[in-house]
């Protein structure tokens, strides 16, 4: 069906012109009485649609052309859809200018080495962003980026970052809006991709910033699993990439009097230790010889309320009362970002593994603050820990316990 459309289309792009001269010569009423209703459920909505247009109303141009583009309750009439749809959008209206924008996207997907349909895409949507609709924006910024990916012209790419950065609340955690999810996500993906084009670790590091902020996000999002090994192979490149500002003296000598980061009983955070590889012990059993230790700023309780406080209890396995714990191992880079974390003991259930619960708690140690970095003779050394994250046990926020 996807296909007959985009066909339907391609043909009416071609016809278009001859048709809107018939449209101008005859009567719009005759132009109307020739749309087939074939949903007699729908009649009464579309012979209103109809009646709207022959008055101008701008809302029934663009919905009747809708719905001769779709077909679906009116004989399938693309060529007159598109003359409705570019009626409306000449004459200013938003929302036929954004499904203009979104049906020449839709079209260059198919066939990405066509430019107008690019142009013909960016020409509507860019009149729509400047009418301040949001929807236009992330349309846009992702038309821009597909099509700076597939032409690898970074120029695109950094103009999709940019109107990104404009986008309402974009710096925000967001637990109301998805459409600012999705601008984040878009911003963390196309850093990324920038990394990946030229090697600029100054992307890396954005691309770190806007998914940790994504993630944080309480609302349920589709793509959440898509975007923490999003996230998981930003931090897996083994670089610096501190995000958060640098602790103060002050911080750190707290920080400092807190203690070491040591095991907590009854699961829900098995601490760190030091030296070693990741993955090796359980929570807070050290490995070989004692060695440095990064710290969390504020020291254990804060960390430990962090983990709490940010830890989601899936639904559907706390609807279940299934119960488990997962171990996360990283490593503390020399300035106090997060890297190389990874799944060391997985969740188990019954012999198998619960892979929502290792996402969790993955996303969950992903998105912690910049600690301090450990030291060794005055100066910053990497450091190995891990946590447990425990589900089900009791305490906190979404069944995490201590």
């Amino acid at each position: 069906m996807r296909k007959k459309l985009i066909s339907v289309v391609l043909t009416a792009l071609v016809s278009m012109p001859v048709l809107a001269q018939a449209v101008n010569t005859d009567s719009i009423k005759a132009q109307m009485d020739k749309i087939e209703i074939t949903n007699q459920g729908m009649k009464q909505v579309i012979e209103n649609y109809k009646k709207g247009v022959i008055k101008g109303d701008l809302e029934s141009m663009t919905m009747l052309g809708l719905e001769c583009i779709s077909g679906k309750y009116v004989k399938p009439d693309a060529a007159m859809g598109l003359v409705l749809l570019e009626d409306a959008a000449n004459q200013n209206f938003v929302d036929a200018q954004y499904n203009l924008g979104n049906l020449y996207y839709g079209l260059w997907a198919k066939r990405p080495n066509n430019d107008t349909y690019f142009s013909q895409g960016v020409k509507w949507l860019r009149k729509a962003v400047r009418a301040a609709d949001n929807r236009s924006v992330l349309l846009l910024a992702r038309f821009y980026y597909d099509y700076g990916i597939y032409k690898k012209e970074i120029s695109y790419v950094d103009g999709s970052i940019k109107l990104l950065e404009s986008y309402p609340a974009v710096t925000e955690v967001s637990n109301k809006e998805e459409q600012v999810l999705n601008a984040q996500a878009l911003l963390g993906t196309a850093h990324l991709s920038k990394w990946r084009l030229e090697s600029d670790t100054t992307a890396l590091r954005e691309a770190k910033k806007w998914y940790r902020t994504l993630l944080k996000s309480d609302l349920h999002f589709p793509n959440f699993t898509q975007y923490i090994d999003s996230m998981q192979i930003v931090l897996s490149m083994g670089v610096p990439m501190r995000i958060d500002p640098q602790p103060t003296a002050q911080e750190i000598e707290e920080s400092q009097n807190t203690g070491g980061m040591g095991g907590f009983p009854g699961g829900g955070f098995g601490g760190g230790f030091g030296g070693g590889r990741p993955g090796g012990m359980p929570g807070g059993m050290p490995q070989g010889p004692q060695m440095p230790q990064a710290k969390f700023l504020g020291g254990n309780g804060a960390m430990q309320q962090f983990i709490r406080s940010n830890t989601l209890y899936p639904d559907n396995l706390k609807s279940q009362k299934i119960n488990g714990r997962s171990t996360i191992s990283f490593t503390v880079d020399t300035d106090g970002s997060i890297i190389y974390p990874l799944v060391s003991n997985h969740a188990v259930v019954n012999d198998v593994e619960i892979f929502i619960m290792d996402q969790e708690a993955l996303r969950t140690i992903m998105i912690m603050p910049d600690w301090i970095p450990a030291e060794q003779d005055g100066k910053p050394v990497q450091a190995q820990h891990q946590a447990t994250v425990s589900f089900g046990s009791g305490g906190g926020r979404g069944g995490f316990g201590f």
